[in-house]
């Protein structure tokens, strides 16, 4: 006898003696019964009393459509939280720089604080609008809390922050045994610690108490949006405006192009030849060189000065505060650097880590 039929049974039993349905509901799930499998033998019941089978209502689409919210949910949830901890990562180590960050792949600090900005704009309103929506079918349909979908994504959720949790607290420890600890690693244990713990709080909060309970998605809202406010304002504060932004390009790019024609002179004019008479001659030997400004679209001033000597001078939007570009650190305006043929000019490595607003 499957589950159904012995609640069928049960019920039964239960009208016969005039038990109403209000009662045998609570008395099921007060004995750990779901509401799902309480209305399924419901349904049993009075189809075999009433003779006519229950009309459907569309419970696939219904399903599907849970399937839908959950899953978006989900998503933009991941997304917005990794966002989130990888920002405060980047500002914790442009705050407290280490002298391994060298060794660090070629990701300007400003692309990755503008990707994250981007990604929490977009992923932390998408989650707020779609948990309010799953609230609400949750509050007009509680028998929706018994959804399987919904199961299964808080589960992964709850294993996702519990293994975040564990590896972050073997982390703290054997960087605490090996007298490892930094500032700054102590200060990424605690945001990883705060972002994974409110996850699974939150989450095994709606597994062990009601589907729906308005103080715990207000405490969990404000968490985030607390978390989200602050990494906005210093994101913003740190990297500047669209404008401001769109200005560093430009000068990245005139520090590259400066470089590759130092680089190209270097590799084609040192020695007794001396410096090129002008950057025509340059670019005849090599064609992918960039010799013109990105903005203004006319050619770098270049001079021929004695010997090996020689002069390029571009018109910069910023100022290289990081001075990560070299030879070509520059002020806002107008700057000329003197060079030599004999030398080669590349920038440094680590000039795209380094250099800020």
């Amino acid at each position: 006898m499957n589950e159904t039929e012995r609640l069928k049974d049960f019920i039964t039993t239960a009208k016969a003696r005039g038990v109403s349905d209000e009662f045998v509901v609570s008395l099921l799930r007060q004995n750990g019964w779901s509401e799902r499998r309480i209305y399924q033998a419901f349904s049993t019941y009075y189809e075999g009393i009433l003779g006519a089978p229950l009309p459907s209502r569309g419970g696939a689409i219904e399903y599907a459509g849970d399937a839908f919210l959950y899953l978006l949910a989900f998503i933009s949830l991941s997304s917005w939280t990794y966002a989130l901890g990888h920002l405060f990562f980047v500002f914790i180590d442009r705050w407290y720089p280490s002298g391994l960050d060298s060794s660090y792949a070629l990701v300007s600090f400003r692309q990755s604080v503008t990707y994250e900005l981007a990604t929490i704009i977009v992923a932390f309103p998408i989650f707020l609008f779609v948990s309010r929506a799953i609230s609400s079918g949750l509050a007009r349909h509680a028998e929706r809390a018994e959804s399987g979908v919904r199961k299964w994504l808080i589960y992964i959720a709850l294993v996702i922050a519990s293994v975040t949790l564990v590896g972050d607290a073997i982390w703290f420890l054997n960087s605490f045994l090996q007298g490892d600890l930094t500032t700054r690693f102590v200060l990424k244990s605690l945001v990883l610690s705060l972002i994974a713990g409110s996850i699974f709080g939150y989450y095994m909060s709606a597994v062990r108490g009601p589907a729906v309970s308005r103080p715990r998605e207000i405490a969990f809202a404000g968490l985030a949006l607390a978390g989200v406010v602050l990494a906005l304002v210093v994101g913003f504060s740190d990297v500047g405006n669209p404008a401001h932004m769109r200005a560093l390009g430009n000068d990245q790019r005139r520090v590259r192009s400066l470089a590759d024609i130092a680089d190209s002179i270097h590799e084609n004019h040192s020695g007794a030849s001396g410096a090129p008479n002008s950057l025509v001659d340059i670019g005849r030997l090599n064609s992918r060189l960039e010799t013109t400004d990105p903005a203004t679209g006319s050619t770098y001033d270049y001079v021929k000065l004695k010997n090996a000597a020689y002069e390029l001078c571009a018109t910069f939007e910023t100022e290289d505060r990081g001075k990560g570009s070299g030879a070509f650190a520059h002020g806002e305006g107008r700057t000329c650097f003197k060079l030599n043929a004999n030398h080669s000019y590349a920038i440094p490595y680590n000039y795209y880590n380094y250099w800020g607003p």
